[in-house]
């Protein structure tokens, strides 16, 4: 594998955090970073974070519940080795919006059934929605069988089920690295044959080339001396 090949295999994976506005994406981003509640207002726009989770670096890409970014995003799933889906569990009637949400994300063309992790959250209130009822209410049972998904129940304030969770992606990543890397040292080396064979058709078409002016050359002094000769072989007949 050549060196450009590793930079890209080698990079920090990539993943994208999203779900219901005010879920408390914002919330497990800062606790596993820093290990506290964030202060400040819940994130605007996109906005990214290197974590590191059990010494490996993960690349977190998240986006605002409200945010007018969120259609422009889709274009980057394709970029995204893993999705976060963050659920309010004591937000009873917005579960149904957040299951929509959610579909959305995973009916998308580029989401190519990259693991999930659902993060069930605020399971430290009272009238939190347990996960088998949320299982239910996602309609995770529809889900394609090729999609790897985790319903973790969470408590981003009190930093319960985050490590679970996150260690969860990092495997179900690096499973699907160990799938893709030798699809693309073999497409790598297969664009190193193409280039090869195109530097080796450019010769040959060179060769070609100066072979067809020798030719050429060739025929005009030939075709010089026969008119220099026949001038002459004339001329004395007169």
């Amino acid at each position: 594998m050549n060196s450009s090949t590793k930079n890209v295999v080698n990079k920090p994976p990539s993943v994208l955090i999203t779900g219901s506005s005010g879920s408390g994406k914002r919330t497990i981003v800062h606790m596993i970073k820093h290990g506290k509640i964030p202060d400040g207002f819940p994130t605007i726009g996109v906005d990214f974070e290197k974590l590191t989770i059990n010494e490996a670096p993960l690349m977190i890409w998240s986006i605002g519940g409200r945010s007018g970014y969120r259609p422009l995003l889709t274009q980057y799933y394709r970029r995204m080795l893993g999705f976060i889906f963050v659920v309010d569990s004591n937000d009873h009637e917005g579960i149904d919006e957040a299951c929509k949400k959610l579909h959305e994300i995973i009916n998308n063309d580029h989401f190519e059934e990259k693991p999930i992790l659902i993060f069930a959250n605020k399971q430290d209130l009272p009238n939190a929605t347990n996960n088998d009822q949320l299982q239910n209410k996602l309609h995770l049972d529809k889900l394609n069988k090729n999609i790897k998904w985790h319903l973790q129940a969470t408590s981003a304030i009190q930093n319960q089920g985050l490590d679970e969770g996150f260690e969860w992606l990092m495997n179900s990543i690096q499973n699907k690295n160990d799938k893709i890397n030798p699809i693309v040292e073999t497409y790598n080396d297969t664009i190193t044959m193409k280039n090869h064979l195109i530097s080796l058709f450019n010769i040959t078409e060179f060769t070609t080339f100066i072979r067809k002016i020798i030719s050429s050359s060739f025929n005009f002094l030939e075709n010089v001396i026969k008119y220099k000769y026949t001038t002459n072989f004339l001329f004395k007949i007169k």
